[in-house]
């Protein structure tokens, strides 16, 4: 077979690469064709379904992909190649959308928002982050007071009061410094970020 006027479908992926680095468009666009069902297949999993986000990882995916071509020294191991990107982006994005996650938990407990439609996934992971940060204390009163507060099932802070046998002013006054620890944990997390805190 002639290489150079075959068609870009009909050639082997070491090929394709090859002349995709040499800014082949043609070749570029049948390595595209070639990969992206399961590409995207894989980002629609990643992010539970949701096919926009799934998109968006996929195009980012390929942008780096062609960004990078140039750098890859055995064509023939393009697939391996490719599959270690979509795994490092979903994995990224994953890890993101986690600490988003987790900073609109704190944002919550800071104000004391439990939505009432909350599901079981949303109350598991506002339970984590009420240990996460409980983690951070050492004061044996205030990690039973907040678990009573904001874990299953959820006490008022009088309920909480009769409960352990301590004055309410003293149940408010723990859940206050809780609430500090909160604050320090966001700023944390914000910086981290590296965005500007809310005033």
């Amino acid at each position: 077979m002639n290489l150079a006027v075959s068609r870009p479908d009909e050639l082997d992926v070491a090929e394709l690469v090859a002349r995709a680095a040499r800014a082949d468009e043609r070749a570029a666009r049948a390595l595209f064709d070639r990969y992206h069902p399961r590409v995207m297949g894989y980002c629609v999993l990643s992010t539970d379904g949701d096919r926009d986000a799934a998109r968006d990882l996929a195009q980012e995916v390929f942008i780096k992909v062609f960004r990078n071509l140039e750098s890859l020294r055995e064509p023939e191991r393009f697939s391996a190649w490719l599959w270690t990107i979509v795994h490092r982006q979903c994995a990224t994005r994953g890890s993101a959308r986690s600490r988003y996650g987790e900073i609109l938990q704190l944002f919550d407990l800071d104000r004391e928002v439990i939505r009432s439609s909350e599901d079981k996934r949303e109350r598991e992971r506002r339970i984590a982050c009420v240990q996460a940060v409980l983690a951070d204390l050492d004061d044996d009163d205030l990690k039973q007071i907040v678990t009573m507060k904001y874990t299953e099932p959820e006490h008022t802070t009088r309920e909480i009061s009769a409960k352990l046998g301590i004055p309410h002013g003293t149940v408010t006054v723990k859940l206050m410094r809780f609430r500090k620890a909160i604050k320090r944990r966001l700023l944390r997390a914000l910086e981290d970020l590296d965005l500007e805190p809310l005033p």
